[in-house]
């Protein structure tokens, strides 16, 4: 089987994608805005984007009549999603991953119009939560054509598993999104630096690269913090496993979000989640039972967060053995891939 995606290759996600397709000896394609290779498969480079759609969608359209794949996949509703449901002749799978959907259609009308054009041109849609398949339909896809599944936990990374050290009296607090505003890791700073008055075994490690890095990285020297406060940067695979199981916490506040990924992987090792009131995480985390949600994204519920996991310090490993239960019952890519490699399947009949 051929398969071509439009998508940008320097994501993980893509990648995890690419290689899950290929290691089952598919003839994978990858027409990347981004010059970054994916071993097992060919990268093909083009500088496209939305603003210069008009200059550049016939040459990537002539290059996906090139390939003439079996299967075309578009990952993000908005730009790949264009790119791909313009070009006509192909039943083109197009996966949201969550900004596409829960935040640019609210940025512009023309934002909105573009999203409703792939949705509407889209042979099959997947999704990655309940809360944003319903979205999707409000922007006018059709429900009949929607797959809705969390991307899931490699098996690998289920061998770390987290153990709660009880004589180790050290809090270690992981956050690895994105450094970027809507995640509000400047609110988990300030939370974690009021925690940090209170008790001082606490320390938090901060993974990831993105735009806000200075901006952090001043906050945290401005709060005199320093010395408990690690920005780890960029990560591999190899890396994550290790960095999970040293850590007892994963905080995740975005203000807008579907089901996250670095979520599933946090609670598949053990760890205990503090997240934001989104559905999407209600939908994998009840309150004070496997985890934390926030009320409102402020610092005070951040430190309020951080001093209840240090005062049951010893409900965390119940609360650790619920998540591994829930991600290896729900949430292995292993199980929900062989939905899209149906499929593929069947498009191919």
């Amino acid at each position: 089987m051929k398969i071509c995606y439009i998508a940008n290759s320097a994501s993980s996600h893509t990648v995890k994608w690419v290689n899950y397709f290929a290691s089952l000896g598919n003839d994978v394609h990858v027409i990347s805005h981004s010059n970054v290779p994916i071993k097992g498969a060919k990268v093909h480079y083009i500088n496209y984007s939305l603003k210069n759609y008009p200059l550049m969608v016939h040459k990537v359209h002539k290059l996906i009549r090139n390939i003439n794949p079996d299967v075309l996949h578009a990952h993000q509703v908005n730009t790949c999603g264009l790119y791909a449901t313009s070009l006509k002749g192909y039943k083109t799978i197009v996966s949201a991953w969550g900004s596409d959907i829960l935040v640019a259609p609210k940025k512009s009308f023309i934002m909105k119009k573009i999203v409703q054009y792939v949705l509407k041109h889209s042979y099959f849609i997947t999704s990655d939560s309940h809360y944003m398949s319903e979205a999707i339909i409000k922007l006018g896809g059709n429900k009949s054509k929607i797959l809705t599944f969390p991307m899931g936990v490699e098996n690998d990374l289920l061998n770390f598993k987290h153990e709660y050290n009880f004589t180790n009296k050290e809090i270690h607090i992981l956050s690895y999104r994105r450094l970027e505003k809507l995640y509000n890791i400047d609110i988990i700073i300030k939370g974690f630096s009021k925690a940090l008055k209170k008790h001082q075994n606490l320390y938090l490690d901060i993974a990831a690269n993105g735009s806000e890095f200075n901006n952090l990285n001043m906050l945290v020297k401005s709060l005199n913090i320093q010395d408990h406060v690690n920005f780890l940067g960029a990560f591999t695979r190899k890396d994550l496993g290790n960095m999970l199981i040293n850590n007892d916490i994963f905080i995740s506040i975005p203000s807008s979000d579907s089901t996250s990924v670095s979520l599933l992987e946090s609670m598949g090792c053990g760890l205990f989640p503090v997240v934001s009131n989104l559905p999407s995480n209600l939908e994998w985390v009840t309150n004070y039972k496997n985890g934390i949600v926030l009320n409102s994204i402020d610092e005070n519920n951040v430190y309020n967060s951080i001093d209840w996991c240090i005062k049951n310090y010893d409900f965390l490993p119940t609360a650790s053995k619920t998540n591994m239960k829930i991600i290896r019952e729900k949430a292995l890519w292993e199980n929900n891939s062989k939905i899209i490699e149906n499929l593929y399947n069947k498009l191919c009949q």
